[in-house]
């Protein structure tokens, strides 16, 4: 049972870590193009 569960872990580990990777990068990319568009926004108005 033990080596079946370690098994599974060598088998969707890699995944898990994947999808967490993306999540972690999706919300960071979307907080730093919130900013980017901030300040775009206030450049333009800036004019």
């Amino acid at each position: 049972m033990v080596e079946s569960n370690i098994n599974l872990v060598w088998l969707f580990g890699p995944f898990v870590v994947y999808l967490v990777m993306l999540g972690v990068y999706y919300v960071w990319e979307g907080k730093r193009e919130d900013k980017l568009r901030d300040r775009y926004q206030e450049a333009e108005h800036g004019q």
